[in-house]
């Protein structure tokens, strides 16, 4: 087995980029798959069976050359080579015609024997924000030529680079600047503002490595995902846990074929799809034939997350404006198709699925980022994703529980959480099956929504009976911080009045609380002299304004059959 180690150097996506590609180099000039493990302070590839260098074949570049024929009229060798300027051409025609001109246009030339107009390359997209902040640099195109046209002197530079002890003379390799596209540790935003000394042309050429640049070029085209919006882009690399390269590949493009957008729904989105398409490549949904390892484990112990950049156009150049992390979240561990069906049937529910093309909105789905009201529901979402702490998760829902209030008033569409998939996430992901499936518990979450949203419906169709709880959640939120001894008489009151509408006012139709549910849930937030008002009251806010189960013939959150 051979071992190669990637130091974490920088902190940021340069590092994940440069072990990637390395994998990948490995890969290509030995034959044999490789496994990336983050270690913490570096990255661990390794290599099973090791092959003798001297068995070792010359590599490609391992990355596209972005051709455009208007400045370079020979195209390049090798077979990653993008025409850059037709596939531009592609995407300007995409946007004047929409889908039914489009498929007239494909028939029409099917039926002369001719090829349909093709679609967009999805290396587009990445490469257009790459020639964005250019600004003169070339080095990919040089490495890519270099490498191209030397073999044999490209195989002796990746044996030096990374057979240990090897040569020590100085061998012939392309000469390589710095770009902030690679290095976001570099350049205009970080840190400072812009001086001489944090230019990327300011970096001593001895201190960019040419052999790591490669590397990060290879690693791009194998785990970055750029998105662009307006002048600002944001890249993502997939950052590996226990996983290889060409499992990230696969990851990389389906996420990259989703055409994701927006700003901290993009955060949201491409952490959630991420998983969503882990699961479905994996050895539990696809058995033998899945190209990822994660049976028996939490989706973040293949890949940790996403690191992330955001790139703010400043005119005649972009600045770094924000470098961070976002892992991915691992509510619990994946043994079978019930706990993938469980899993995606979560990230589903909440950022929506794709059905014969079309989009099915989730509950996130009424969340807009531009209403100023709504950003911060959003980002308490994020925060949640982020920390993966039951308590904001909690304070995410009771806001989520004023926007639906709110969405409901205006007859507006929302589309609420279901308290199967709550159960799920709170038993299996937090271990709160105590609380979530006690029958006390359940009963006063039943007329917290009676209270609420049914109230709300029924007052919608002239049905004035019953009062509308308007405020609840703000009113319970407050109480709860101070306690049992402030929330429990709020509790009570609630519970007392309740019953009395129904009795009095609706005949007794409705569902009632009982005495002895009312203390159980007391005797849950008492918890033998442990005050938990705060985890209590708030778990019944989330399931108090939750979509109530409905009887169905089939499981409606069944994705996938049972992989035998």
């Amino acid at each position: 087995m051979k071992v190669i180690e990637i130091p974490k150097g920088t902190g940021t996506y340069a590092d994940s980029l440069r072990a990637i590609g390395t994998a990948g180099l490995l890969e290509e000039v030995t034959g044999v798959g490789s496994i990336i493990h983050d270690m913490g302070t570096h990255f661990q590839i390794k290599l099973s069976p090791d092959v003798p260098d001297e068995q070792w074949r010359p590599p490609s570049p391992g990355f596209y050359y972005i051709w455009r024929k208007s400045k370079e009229k020979e195209k390049p060798q090798g077979t990653r080579v993008l025409d850059y300027e037709e596939e531009q051409g592609r995407v300007k025609a995409k946007e004047k015609s929409n889908k039914k001109k489009k498929e007239a246009l494909n028939k029409a030339l099917e039926e002369q024997g001719l090829s349909p107009v093709e679609s967009v390359n999805r290396e587009y997209g990445p490469s257009a924000i790459l020639e964005s902040m250019r600004k003169g640099w070339s080095s990919d195109k040089d490495v890519y030529q270099w490498v191209i046209q030397n073999p044999g002197k490209t195989l002796k530079w990746a044996q030096s680079a990374l057979i240990p002890l090897g040569q020590l003379e100085q061998l012939e390799h392309p000469e390589v600047s710095n770009s902030q596209f690679f290095n976001p540790s570099s350049g205009k935003g970080l840190h400072a503002t812009k001086t001489i000394y944090k230019s990327p042309s300011s970096i001593n050429s001895e201190v960019v490595e040419p052999f790591a640049e490669w590397m990060k070029f290879r690693g791009a085209s194998v785990a970055m995902l750029p998105y662009r919006n307006g002048d600002d882009f944001k890249l993502f690399v997939i950052e590996p846990a226990e996983i290889g390269t060409k499992a990230l590949s696969i990851l990389r493009e389906k996420l990259l074929d989703l055409r994701l957008w927006g700003g901290i729904r993009l955060d949201i989105e491409a952490a959630l799809r991420l998983v969503e398409e882990l699961i479905m490549h994996s050895d539990v949904v696809q058995d033998t034939m899945g190209k990822i390892s994660l049976r028996g484990r939490r989706p973040a112990e293949v890949v940790r997350g996403l690191r992330q950049a955001y790139f703010k156009g400043m005119g005649t150049a972009a600045a770094l404006m924000n470098d961070a992390f976002l892992p991915l979240p691992s509510w619990f561990r994946i043994d079978s198709s019930e706990d993938a069906n469980a899993f995606l049937g979560i990230i589903r529910e909440h950022i929506g699925y794709y059905e014969n093309g079309q989009r099915k909105q989730g509950s996130l789905g009424s969340l807009d980022e531009t209403h100023s009201g709504d950003v911060p529901i959003l980002q308490q979402y994020r925060k949640w994703l982020t920390t993966g702490g039951v308590s904001d998760l909690l304070d995410f829902l009771t806001k989520f529980a004023v926007h639906t209030m709110e969405k409901r008033g205006k007859k507006e569409w929302v589309k609420e959480f279901s308290t199967e998939n709550l159960t799920i996430l709170f038993e299996r992901g937090y271990g709160m099956k105590e609380i979530v499936e006690n029958a006390g518990f359940l009963s006063v979450a039943w007329a917290i929504r009676n209270a609420t949203i049914t109230a709300l419906w029924l007052q919608q169709q002239n049905n004035k009976k019953w009062d509308v709880r308007f405020g609840l959640a703000q009113k319970w939120k407050q109480k709860i911080k101070g306690g049992a001894k402030e929330f429990v008489p709020v509790l009570a009151e609630f519970v007392q009045d309740y019953n009395w509408e129904v009795t009095n006012r609706l005949e007794g139709k409705y569902h009632t609380v009982l005495k002895e549910d009312l203390d159980q849930v007391i005797s849950l937030i008492e918890n033998n002299g442990k005050d938990q008002s705060e985890l209590v009251g708030m778990l019944l806010l989330a399931y108090g304004y939750a979509r109530a189960p409905k009887i169905e013939t089939e499981n409606p959150n069944t994705i996938i059959k049972e992989v035998k």
